[in-house]
């Protein structure tokens, strides 16, 4: 990974994963994540929802989500109820992330479409299908478990000074996540958005970093729309 300059948003965290990051670069090449925001959104409107704005507590996040899920039924039935996920105990490593990842209700009902990849370091791939499809990756890096996704590809920036400008100013407004810049294996250069913690977190705060990470993506994909070619 290439380090940023003084005047560009730090480096993302090196997974030290090739096959990592050729996988994302066959993702980010085409089909940067404001697509995915977009399709998303596209399909939403197209199904007659409305968007509404709502302000909670950052642990209440997930709670939230499960119950929009409810809210875009013509009837709600049941009541809200949070999930209890399993705590880690001991650090985890790919695969026994994997499989405690494939138990989620978010996982069997297929809203997360979810796939491991191999290579010399592996990782785990989640497709976020309410989301357009928008691809998550789980790296275990020694004491840390990483997750990120491609934001946007630096040739899809119209003009990088002042996005970079825009981005490092906005570091409140994207609570647990970060946005770096990487080099792929071919030499592009793309804006990632992260986020890390230690590899003993419980299955909960995994799950949390990975729906903030996508909360986080959909709200960069329209602060910085107006950079997207």
């Amino acid at each position: 990974m290439n380090s940023s300059s003084p005047s560009s948003p730090a480096a993302g965290p090196d997974t030290d994963s090739a096959s990592l990051q050729g996988e994302r670069l066959k993702q980010s090449a085409k089909k940067p994540s404001s697509f995915y925001m977009k399709q998303m959104r596209a399909g939403l409107a197209a199904a007659g929802y409305v968007k509404h704005e709502a302000w909670v507590l950052p642990e209440n996040r997930s709670l939230l989500k499960q119950m929009e899920k409810q809210l875009r039924q013509p009837i709600l039935a049941g009541s809200f109820m949070s999930e209890n996920f399993m705590s880690a105990g001991t650090n985890w490593n790919i695969d026994r992330l994997f499989s405690a990842l494939q138990a989620l209700d978010e996982v069997t009902s297929e809203d997360i479409t979810l796939s491991l990849v191999q290579g010399s370091e592996s990782s785990i791939k989640l497709e976020m299908n309410d989301f357009g499809g928008l691809p998550i990756y789980i790296a275990v890096v020694g004491e840390q478990i990483i997750v990120d996704t491609v934001l946007v590809d630096v040739e899809s920036i119209n003009d990088v000074a002042k996005f970079n400008d825009a981005v490092l100013r906005s570091r409140e407004m994207f609570p647990l996540s970060s946005i770096g810049i990487e080099s792929m294996p071919n030499g592009q250069v793309v804006y990632n958005m992260f986020g890390a913690l230690s590899s003993d977190s419980s299955l909960t705060n995994i799950v949390t970093e990975v729906k903030t990470l996508v909360d986080n993506v959909q709200r960069a994909s329209e602060a910085f729309e107006r950079f997207f070619n």
